[in-house]
């Protein structure tokens, strides 16, 4: 053992230790005359006692007077056993000057001891008051070096426990700096404190707005792991809940009751964790019912319910409901509009009782409603509209949302949800534009200070940080979640009886029996689960319960497959995508003067048939698809398709850098061929620059292509075909998705492909039986090109894999 772990003090201090010092001396004296022992023997043991016990007050800090009188202690205890040793047996006189020494000395080091500590603390104060004048210095100097910012003062500095950092307060000197004025130099500044990744600097405004505070974090805390604290206690969504720390140790807090949030993460940043984390501390909340929309298979709610569904470990779900489909959400998102209106009259003799200015007072009977939405990029436009009125209209009535996205665009996060979000999360990007979006104002990200997944930057713009700060998100391993679902089962609340007696209050008790059979298809289910779907009646499917509904099927209107440019107000004349782009073009043309619109009138309303999706007026997004392949072999640059976007579309024509985020994924996705050999970047459509030396068919209304329905060409055909087979799922959806088109056009693909036994028939909002295997799908994609007209040529030009594969074989 070395000597750093030698206790020379005792747990009870050196006034006892000088008690056993003077009971081995008087012991050693007793047994002199019996053992003989030298004079030597007392003075080699107790002054190397006194020499190690010195050793060890230097290493504690101990201050000279205590250190000096410890010492003299422990040598005088071996002056006296020396001189009895040399001279034993001892008389009485002896005895009694050896037993008023150990007075003296106990009396000595008693009074050491007590005021030690003192000492210690003044002299840890001095130390850190001189350290502290160091820093303070140092940052006046900084500023002026680094910001260029002069005659600074420095106030304070306060260091946070564990020396991971410490906290500058500065004056700003007169004429009006600010701390915005600052924003950006904190990458600066830890470069010129030479700070590791993971350490940083963040400025925020002080007690005045002449005041700045200056964090300064030294250890890196953010790259190492943080469990998730086994505290399953009870929360409220009334106050803010705690996700993660910040890097000066400070809880990261998050609010979900009167504020909206927006989580954006891309792949492998830690979103999933933190969807986790937060869902975790909401599950802790008795006054808070989570719903769920997640219409890739409901994975953000999957390990919340699975310990009740199939496994048997909690006696209630956490998650109260999961939208896995578009249809199922349309339901939770109809029903949650309709709470909102009913509890605004249901509850206001409750709220004026409260005085609680109009908002409800939630309980465990009255519960808030948060929604959590992963994955909104795959949403159709209807369900984000309703997402949208959600966050405008259900802050009052505490029905709230957190929406969860891959990328900070508009198509992802939409302005609405923007504007109603406080509380922000972006996580840990590769590209800190990624974040602009998100946090306006604040392009200045640095990635560094939050560099492994997991960590990442959070805001309020009302309640705080009011800039986006570094944290890092605690980690929720799969056993702790379960543990959560058990403790927390038996306090989750249930749907008050006003929100569940809504119009759409007859669906919610059947949801279960929906969502369960869909999402463990094949799996034994739990007792209570089985239950649940026992004892739900009838069991209808989604997208029946909105085709009977009568609401829906008026807010749909009259007619759902009218083409998107027919949907626009104003270019209702335009036949086709061309004509389109032609108009555009002669628009932007400052030569061309102005294009003449032609508008025809609105056919007479037919006869209202319940359609249970409603379609998009028109979508940015599939706008400029359409002007980019229109635009054929010339394409456009992203900034001349978004002066186009704009022509169009005025003031809801999304961001530049929106716009260029999609050319970026179509080109990633195979749909756009990238051009940088220019001076700018230009996209081409991939059909557009495979078609000019296109081998297709010169006659178009070959016998095969004539049974093609109207809209779909053979190209069309062949992309769904190798979409749907290699990945084995006819969804819908998927198919929309990936093809950008529209959802009347989908279901009329999806219909020909099972006249061509590609697909199984129509189950409502089910995703269709696949009839093809991968291992035929070469095979059958040939067979297919051969009865359209399309050569192997044709084939590999519009980057089908399977098709070229069998190309490159031949």
């Amino acid at each position: 053992m070395s000597m750093r772990h030698w206790d020379w003090s005792l747990p009870s201090g050196h006034t006892t230790f000088l008690g056993y010092a003077s009971e081995t001396a008087a012991s050693m004296v007793m047994l002199a005359p019996i053992t003989g022992l030298p004079w030597q023997a007392a003075a080699v043991t107790l002054g190397g006692a006194a020499a190690a016990g010195a050793v060890h007050d230097l290493r504690e800090g101990t201050t000279a007077g205590t250190l000096t009188t410890r010492a003299l202690s422990w040598l005088t205890a071996a002056g006296w056993a020396s001189w009895a040793l040399a001279t034993a047996p001892l008389t009485s006189t002896g005895w009694a000057t050896g037993l008023g020494l150990a007075a003296v000395g106990i009396a000595a080091n008693a009074s050491a001891t007590r005021s030690e500590s003192t000492r210690s603390e003044r002299k840890r104060l001095l130390r850190l008051r001189r350290e502290s004048v160091g820093i303070l210095r140092d940052w006046e100097d900084r500023m002026k070096r680094v910001a260029r910012v002069e005659n600074c003062v420095g106030k304070d500095v306060q260091h946070w426990p564990g020396k991971v950092g410490y906290t500058v307060e500065l004056d700003l000197p007169s004429g009006g700096t600010t701390a915005d004025d600052l924003n950006g130099y904190g990458p600066k500044f830890a470069a010129d404190l030479r700070l590791a990744d993971g350490c940083g600097v963040e400025i925020f405004p002080g007690a005045n707005r002449g005041t700045i505070l200056i964090e300064v974090t030294l250890k890196d805390v953010i790259s190492e792991d943080i469990p998730y604290p086994e505290d399953f206690s009870e929360l409220t969504l009334t106050e803010r809940f705690p996700f993660g720390l910040h890097r000066n140790g400070q809880q990261a807090l998050g609010s979900l009751c009167n504020d909206c949030g927006i989580l954006i993460g891309e792949t492998d940043a830690g979103k999933t964790n933190t969807l986790r984390v937060v869902t975790g501390q909401l599950a802790r909340m008795p006054d808070a019912l989570i719903w769920a929309i997640d219409i890739t298979g409901g994975g953000v709610a999957l390990p919340w319910i699975t310990p009740w569904a199939t496994e048997g470990l909690a006696s209630a779900p956490v998650v109260d409901w999961i939208a896995h489909t578009e249809d199922e959400a349309r339901l939770m998102l109809k029903m949650a509009g309709e709470i909102i209106a009913a509890r605004k009259a249901g509850y206001q003799q409750l709220m004026r009782e409260k005085k609680t200015d109009n908002k409800l007072p939630i309980s465990h009977e009255i519960p808030g409603i948060v929604i959590i939405c992963d994955e909104t990029a795959s949403l159709p436009f209807d369900i984000k509209e309703g997402l949208d009125k959600v966050a405008e209209e259900g802050r009052a009535m505490r029905v709230r949302q957190l929406i969860c996205g891959l990328r900070a665009t508009q198509d992802v996060v939409t302005a609405t949800m923007k504007i109603q979000a406080k509380w922000r999360v972006g996580m840990t990007v590769s590209d800190a534009e990624e974040l602009a979006y998100l946090f306006p104002g604040y392009i200045k990200i640095d990635p560094k200070d939050a560099p492994v997944a997991g960590a990442g930057w959070t805001m309020h713009t009302r309640l705080g940080p009011k800039k986006p700060t570094a944290m890092k998100v605690w980690r929720l391993v799969d056993e702790l979640t379960d543990k959560i679902c058990a403790a927390t089962a038996a306090r989750r609340p249930k749907l008050d009886e006003l929100s569940a007696s809504v119009e759409s209050g007859g669906f919610y008790p059947q949801r279960w029996a929906r969502t369960l059979p869909d999402l463990y298809k094949g799996q034994k289910l739990t007792e209570s689960a089985q239950h649940a779907i026992d004892n739900a009646g009838e069991i209808i499917d989604a997208s029946t319960l909105l085709a009977s509904d009568a609401v829906t099927a008026t807010a749909a209107g009259p007619t759902a497959k009218a083409p998107a440019a027919a949907a626009m107000p104003g270019f209702e004349g335009f036949g086709g995508a061309a004509e389109l782009f032609a108009a555009v073009t002669a628009s932007l043309d400052p030569t061309g003067g102005p294009i003449a619109i032609p508008v025809t009138p609105a056919p007479a309303p037919a006869a209202a048939a319940p359609l249970p999706r409603p379609t998009r007026p028109v979508d940015p997004r599939e706008k400029g698809w359409e002007l980019l392949a229109a635009a054929g072999e010339t394409g456009y640059t992203p900034k001349a398709l978004h002066d186009a976007l704009k022509q169009l579309l005025g003031d809801d024509t999304p961001a530049p850098r929106t716009v260029s985020g999609w050319l970026s994924k179509w080109a990633e996705e195979g749909k756009a061929l990238k051009d940088d050999s220019g001076q700018y970047t230009r996209y081409v459509a991939r059909e557009a620059a495979t078609g000019q030396p296109s081998t297709a068919p010169a006659d178009p209304a070959g016998p095969e292509t004539a049974a093609l329905p109207e809209g779909i060409d053979g190209t069309l055909v062949l992309q769904a075909v190798e979409l749907l087979v290699s990945h084995q799922l006819g969804s819908p959806s998927m198919l929309q998705r990936k093809l950008r088109i529209g959802f009347a056009l989908t279901q009329n693909l999806m219909d020909y492909l099972h006249q061509l036994g590609i697909v199984g028939p129509s189950d409502g909002s089910k995703a269709r039986e696949i009839l093809v295997s991968t291992g035929d799908l070469e095979a059958t994609m040939m067979r297919l090109a051969d009865e359209l007209g399309f050569t192997a040529r044709d084939l590999g030009a519009m980057g089908l894999a399977a098709a070229t594969a069998s190309h490159t074989q031949e």
